[in-house]
């Protein structure tokens, strides 16, 4: 099946799992660095040189207890926020009864199969814990102009691609923000629906530019 709005939640389940594995990269990169420090803390715990024994006991550095004290206030971590978004990813695929399979791949792998009243929330979920992920990462959406290739809807120039996920499921959105008017509308979607931000595939709007008939009209 395909609509506007199971090209709009592939084009943000390809974008979710982009952020997402690069705040994956963060946590383990966190994660090797605390665990870096942890060593290094013991190394120096067990030199023969560390500190000087008391009369009374201990050892007159202070330096040990601050080693050995727990932090005094649980610090969000990356590892934090991507267990979160998981947590929040496992339970629509589970509203939408998915199959199993990793977090975000089974959920766009299920969307072709999902009804568009259906895929347009889980579109807006998706895209919502895209933007949340990405605020937290600092990395905008994946895009790039399509330059010179004039809109299939208002013919002005200002197309962008979004450019998460492979080539073949790349995706062409128009910054003007105006929206499909349904049944008739200029954009040529197949299966307009009216009050939907415009999106379509990469390769119909080159096909379109080219002359050529679209090869493939299937969600994926």
């Amino acid at each position: 099946m395909t609509s506007p709005h199971h090209l709009h939640a592939v084009a943000a389940a390809w974008s979710l799992q982009a952020a997402r594995t690069a705040l994956a990269q963060l946590a383990r990169a966190a994660n090797r660095r605390a665990a870096d420090d942890l060593l290094a803390a013991a190394s120096i715990l067990r030199a023969p040189v560390y500190g000087t024994r008391l009369s009374g006991g201990g050892h007159g550095d202070p330096t040990t207890g601050v080693l050995l004290a727990p932090p005094t206030a649980h610090e969000t971590t990356w590892a934090d926020l991507l267990q979160r978004s998981t947590g929040r990813l496992d339970w629509l695929a589970d509203a939408i009864r998915c199959p199993t399979g990793l977090t975000v791949g089974r959920i766009r792998e299920h969307i072709p199969a999902l009804p568009p009243g259906t895929v347009r929330l889980v579109a807006r979920h998706l895209a919502d814990e895209d933007a949340w992920v990405r605020a937290a990462i600092r990395q905008p959406r994946p895009v790039e102009p399509l330059t010179g290739v004039p809109c299939p809807h208002c013919g002005e120039r200002q197309l962008v691609v979004q450019t998460a996920g492979p080539v073949d499921a790349w995706t062409v959105i128009c910054t003007t923000g105006r929206l499909c008017t349904g049944a008739g509308c200029p954009c040529g979607m197949p299966g307009a629906v009216e009050g939907v931000a415009h999106i379509w595939r990469r390769a119909d709007v080159l096909g379109a530019v080219a002359g050529a008939v679209p090869a493939n009209t299937e969600a994926g």
